[in-house]
């Protein structure tokens, strides 16, 4: 049993390697452009299609939702406490910070990120990726790249989406429950908005993005035979949460530690 966990737990230091390795090499070939080739702008044009004007249904759908129970909760509990004046702050914590980076990543991976890791993994039983390195293609170049570049492309723009329609969806409760003015609930919003909240924002977005495009090529990079196409979608889609969940918790920590002065 020891030694299983052992070799468990290096398995798992020797993925996590393999795909710091992966992204350093993706950023790489960003830099350089990769001998001055430049990224398909059809596989590009793809990714963002199928990750971002796919999934705003969905993600229009969970951000209305949003938007209307933090307006319903926050009309009948606030005003209780006396913290009306504080609402517009709570839109922008709630939505634009936390809520809508980490909902819309959610989607994109079980979306996007499994079907990015059965794509690539079929590829690799099929022997394309095979046939690409005998041509000496670079599959980083040819395969993650434009699949990096197109998830940060989608999640920065389903995030905007995403806190458009909570905002607008929470503007149209307020009215319904209370006497609320249009141009009164944007500009307290807004007034609320800094540029703190901005770049947490968009560092989410590119790290989350950035995360579910390594993390899925790689497991599907790693299959081997038909069988294990599954597994990599699993493997997948569960890495792509946890580093997600970690990555926000680092991320809205660090964020309020380097806003916050220090008494």
């Amino acid at each position: 049993m020891i030694s299983q966990t052992g070799k468990q737990i290096i398995a798992w230091f020797q993925q996590i390697f393999d795909i710091m390795g992966l992204a350093y090499d993706t950023l790489i070939c960003l830099v350089t452009k990769s001998g001055r080739r430049h990224v398909s702008l059809r596989q590009l044009i793809d990714q963002v299609l199928f990750t971002g004007v796919d999934a705003l249904i969905l993600v229009g759908l969970i951000a209305l939702s949003c938007g209307i129970i933090i307006v319903v909760q926050a009309t009948t509990n606030m005003p209780e406490i006396g913290a009306s004046e504080y609402f517009g702050r709570i839109m922008v914590i709630s939505v634009i910070r936390e809520l809508g980076p980490f909902f819309t990543s959610l989607v994109v991976i079980g979306r996007s990120g499994a079907a990015l890791a059965a794509y690539i993994g079929t590829m690799k039983v099929s022997k394309e990726i095979d046939a690409l390195k005998v041509m000496g293609i670079n599959l980083v170049h040819f395969l993650v790249l434009p699949a990096f570049l197109g998830m940060l492309i989608s999640l920065i723009c389903l995030n905007v989406f995403f806190d458009i329609v909570a905002i607008v969806g929470g503007l149209l409760a307020a009215k319904i429950l209370v006497p609320v003015q249009f141009f009164a609930f944007i500009n307290e919003v807004l007034h609320a908005l800094s540029i703190i909240d901005i770049v947490v924002f968009t560092v989410k977005c590119l790290f989350f993005g950035g995360v579910i495009a390594i993390v899925s090529c790689y497991y599907g990079l790693m299959v081997s035979t038909v069988r294990f196409v599954p597994r990599a979608v699993f493997k997948a889609v569960v890495s792509s949460i946890v580093v997600t969940i970690l990555t926000n918790v680092i991320l809205t920590v660090g964020s309020y530690a380097i806003s916050t002065p220090i008494r």
